[in-house]
């Protein structure tokens, strides 16, 4: 059974974020399901999630760069007391190193899309579709603005975009958790809020962004959009908080990360983990659809596409390590976990028949 998290933890954990976080997952990983483990020489912490005996974290760990070697092998050590094998998801190229150092294995994991706010406008043929959308949205009277519930409390607005919420999960019928976020006004940990409205008043669509590198780049965490609003409605309200924030002297706006984008497969050197991501990517449109998640961030001609890794422990089998990450993206609906599951031992094991050990302790066995 999962330990409670205790107030005084989550919150030593956002004091280090806020400190030395420099990676767009950090605040990603503040959340009641993570737990953490804080560096015993060293400044940081690594927030990770348990499924059975894996420990899956998101992001690099959150330290200073100098430290990272450090707080690496101090967690490494701590997994090995507790019996955990290791999962590090979405680390960067710096961190995926240091891991194969260790005799990790390291897959490509998607791409995340970044805006350099320094440079980043509307112009350029890339651009020509997204530009006349939000020129069209502005001229029909949609508006942003931003909400600070930090500094106020709109109790008819959060309303509003509580039936938002209901509305926008109720048609997707299925609801991930794990490094996606919440909106959590009564705690908003440094996020910033934008919603926008039609001529009307009628709530079109709501964003948060979380920040990172000491409040230098912000990250879209959640996006709800009104289903039947109009057409580029979200497009629009992200380059209207971005823009804002550029006014500002923000650096960069990360559109998050498109998981299992950027695979190539036709590389002699391609192993069967990768193979199966690509399949995932090219095939599943339930609950996570993310070849249409790649097209959307690519509609905004990112500056720069950042690749994103997935680094794990050898002895976790290939089929432990995608259930491994269904469990946790899908914990909070069992329905997606049965679809998730049956999609990836289809791929991994044809024609044979896959069974769930009995007890999560049959994996001390694995190799």
């Amino acid at each position: 059974m999962k330990e409670m998290i205790q107030p005084d933890e989550m919150e030593r954990a956002a004091q280090i974020v806020c400190a030395v976080g420099d990676d767009s997952q950090h605040c990603l990983t503040l959340n009641p399901e993570s737990q953490f483990y804080f560096g015993e020489n060293i400044r940081g912490v690594i927030a990770y999630t348990l499924v059975g005996k894996r420990a899956m974290s998101q992001g690099d760990p959150v330290c200073e760069p100098d430290d990272r070697e450090v707080l690496i092998d101090e967690y490494l050590a701590f997994c090995k007391k507790q019996g955990y094998r290791p999962i590090f998801n979405s680390v960067r190229s710096e961190t995926a190193d240091l891991l194969r150092l260790r005799k990790f294995r390291v897959l490509r994991y998607g791409e995340e899309a970044v805006l350099d706010l320094s440079s980043y406008t509307l112009a350029g043929g890339k651009k020509g579709a997204l530009r006349r959308n939000v020129a069209k949205l502005n001229r029909e009277g949609i508006a942003s603005m931003e909400y600070c519930p930090q500094t106020f409390r709109d109790p008819a607005l959060e309303k509003e975009i509580s039936a938002l919420e209901e509305q926008w999960f109720a048609d997707k019928k299925l609801k991930l958790t794990y490094s996606i976020g919440n909106l959590q006004f009564d705690k908003p940990c440094g996020r910033r809020y934008f919603i926008t409205r039609d001529a009307g008043g009628t709530l079109l669509t709501v964003l948060s962004f979380l920040p990172y590198c000491q409040k230098k780049g912000y990250c879209v965490d959640v996006m709800y959009r009104k289903l039947d609003g109009p057409t580029g409605a979200m497009e629009h309200a992200i380059i209207s908080a971005a823009m804002k924030m550029k006014e500002e002297g923000v650096e960069e706006v990360s559109l998050n990360i498109a998981p299992l984008a950027g695979i190539d497969i036709t590389k002699p050197d391609t192993v069967k983990a990768e193979k199966l991501m690509y399949e995932i990517f090219d095939n599943m449109d339930f609950g996570y659809d993310f070849k249409n998640l790649y097209r959307f961030k690519n509609k905004f001609a990112p500056s720069i596409w950042k690749q994103r890794y997935l680094v794990y422990d050898r002895r976790i089998p290939l089929v432990r390590l995608a259930t491994s990450i269904t469990n946790a993206k899908g914990a909070a609906d069992p329905a997606l976990y049965r679809k998730y599951r049956k999609f990836f031992i289809s791929l991994l094991l044809p024609g044979e028949r896959y069974r769930e050990p009995q007890k999560e302790e049959d994996e001390g066995g694995e190799s």
